[in-house]
């Protein structure tokens, strides 16, 4: 697992660090940015199929919204657990942010 305390740190913030099982996930996002309790949004990136003919993108990537899921622990500065419903699919990698009140 790449940490997010690493030289990749400013990449790897507000993503998935590690994939625990179907429903948690250790996150990068740590006690400075988020508190037990609250509510984290999980999206990813919905980029257009690649154009052929001008050997790049069609448009722009959008984020979508996957799904939400809350703040069960605290690790440290660098991580938490999140705990979703299992009603969607996310991965290493897949970005997450505090949910804005």
């Amino acid at each position: 697992m790449a940490s997010c305390a690493s030289s990749n740190h400013k990449y790897m913030r507000g993503s998935v660090a590690m994939k625990l099982n179907k429903k948690t996930a250790h996150v990068c996002l740590g006690d400075n940015e988020v508190k037990t309790g609250d509510k984290v949004l999980f999206y990813y990136n919905d980029c257009e199929q690649i154009d052929p003919e001008v050997g790049g993108l069609k448009g722009l990537c959008t984020l979508k919204k996957l799904g939400t899921g809350e703040v069960t622990k605290i690790h440290n500065s660098h991580y938490s657990t999140v705990k979703t419903d299992g009603s969607f699919k996310f991965k290493e990698g897949t970005l997450v942010q505090r949910e804005k009140l």
